[in-house]
């Protein structure tokens, strides 16, 4: 057989048969792809119709309320007015008295009742209504909360901050929230584009507000200039075991003063209630109480939400700066001899991890908001120790928590240790009341504090709330502050300290 012959054949009908294939897939194909085109020609149109649907539906939906209100929390910055004009129906739904705007707008007129902020970030002529309204007395502010969310919801806004603002009078008497006295920050709008920024006051009390700034610069301008004569930080610790009259009397002194609240007791929050604002520039991060856990914590949070304009009462005329008080926490920590003195189950002890220590502050800090920085209860080993002291450094440091060295031992590297890590510090220079029966004792103590800080400007001085003490504190501070003695707490003194040193304007 010539095997040539039947390997050509065999290819030519191989050939034939590849070519009839190609013909076959080209028809098939041909006929799918006609197939395919008269099949979707409905589909194709209804899939436009809904389209068209869709698109007459969306933008009558952008023209609603509640679709303006979406679109601006989207970024539609354009609709932020209409957005406004909206949120400003819904709240006089529920506050009959909000002053109606616009209003003019001047970024320096703090102490105005009602002004616009401008907001540069949004469209040209974009401003913040910023607003002072009374409501009726009998009214909790809470139940006002609840008919504002209602009625916010209706035009597809919300309140985006709440915040109780304290009066920074004397509050010795009055421990905890005050709804007759005390007033409600309220921004509301959309996320992260608040229209208002509202302030709600009872009606019948007095205080205004500060749009765009917390303190006064002219008192803050004034201390400075009180602070050529010597300068005094008494800090009182032990606050939260009882409410005798020694602590009464203590926290009655016409004085500023600084309270170091032990963690955990029966009266520690009512204490830690006490305090005032502070005398701080505008720019010590917002004052003091920026500084504490809680309200460093909220700010950040507020100003996550878009939130970012400060307000603050405006007391000037009124206000009892005498008696401002600020709080630390007395944070207790291992003492030399321990175990035979015992700082206490929570204490920060030698050896201990940066993670523990930093949950040892964070558990002694709960429910003590209002504290600006840390003093040691005890501690003559721990402040000794550089490790340990390193470990809580870190921790105030990420708090932004001022540290007082108490000096509870001479080896104390707790000072330096928290300036090398940035941490704003300050050391005691005498312990009023060693001998805490001996009032001589006591009243000579409190002489060489004085004579301390008229030798180097300034000087802290630490005492406890003991019959005694309170008695010296109450017949001396006025002969002092005749002699021309500027008492301050301690995180005023770190800031005229920082002043006369050039670090602050």
């Amino acid at each position: 057989m010539n095997l040539n012959k039947l390997f050509k054949g065999r290819k030519s009908r191989s050939r034939k048969t590849t070519g009839r294939s190609r013909k076959s897939a080209g028809r098939r194909k041909g006929a799918r792809k006609g197939l395919f085109t008269a099949q979707s020609a409905p589909w194709v149109l209804g899939l436009a119709l809904v389209l068209v649907v869709l698109g007459v539906g969306a933008l009558k939906w952008s023209r609603t309320r509640t679709g303006q209100a979406s679109l601006l929390a989207l970024g539609s910055d354009r609709m932020y007015g209409d957005v406004q004009a909206e949120v400003e129906k819904a709240l006089r739904q529920v506050l009959p008295a909000l002053p109606a705007g616009p209003v003019g707008t001047d970024q320096g007129a703090h102490h105005a009742a009602d002004t616009d902020w401008p907001l540069p970030q949004l469209p040209a002529g974009a401003a913040l209504r910023c607003r002072l309204v009374d409501v009726p007395a009998h009214v909790p502010f809470r139940e006002l909360e609840m008919q504002l969310d209602r009625a916010l919801a209706g035009v597809g806004a919300r309140i985006l901050w709440a915040e109780r603002l304290y009066d920074a009078g004397d509050r010795s008497q009055v421990l905890g929230p005050d709804e007759a006295r005390d007033l409600l920050r309220l921004d509301v709008g959309v996320k992260e584009r608040p229209t208002h920024t509202l302030v709600l006051r009872h009606q019948g009390q007095e205080h205004g507000v500060r749009w765009g700034q917390t303190l006064a610069d002219e008192d803050w301008q004034g201390l400075v200039a009180r602070s050529g004569s010597p300068v005094v930080a008494l800090v009182i610790d032990d606050w939260g075991q009882n409410r005798l009259t020694p602590a009464r009397d203590i926290l009655a002194l016409p004085v500023p003063l600084t309270m170091a609240v032990l963690p955990g007791l029966p009266h520690s929050r009512e204490f830690a209630l006490a305090k005032t604002d502070l005398i701080l520039p505008s720019d010590h991060l917002q004052g003091a109480a920026a500084r504490s856990q809680s309200s460093a914590e909220g700010r950040s949070r507020r100003l996550a939400t878009g939130c970012a304009l400060e307000v603050g009462l405006d007391r000037q005329g009124r206000r009892e700066t005498a008696r401002r008080r600020e709080v630390l926490l007395h944070m207790p920590m291992e003492p030399q001899g321990y175990p035979d003195t015992d700082p206490g189950p929570q204490a920060i002890m030698v050896g201990m991890s940066e993670e523990d220590i930093a949950q040892r502050l964070s558990g002694a800090l709960r429910g003590l908001e209002q504290v600006t920085g840390v003093n040691n209860h005890m501690g003559s080993a721990a402040t000794s120790d550089q490790p340990t002291m390193d470990h809580l450094m870190a921790a105030l440091a990420r708090r932004g928590l001022l540290f007082l060295d108490s000096l509870t031992s001479s080896r104390s590297v707790a000072y330096a240790t928290a300036r090398s890590a940035g941490v704003p510090a300050l050391k005691n220079r005498i312990f009023l009341d060693a001998d805490h029966e001996d009032e001589q004792s006591i009243r000579r103590n409190l002489d060489r504090l004085v004579q301390a800080a008229r030798a180097g400007g300034f000087a802290v001085g630490i005492g406890h709330p003991h019959p005694a003490t309170a008695s010296v504190l109450k017949r001396e501070i006025p002969r002092l502050v005749a002699e021309g003695v500027t008492f301050v707490t301690v995180s005023e003194m770190h800031a005229l300290q920082a002043q006369r040193q050039g670090v602050l304007p």
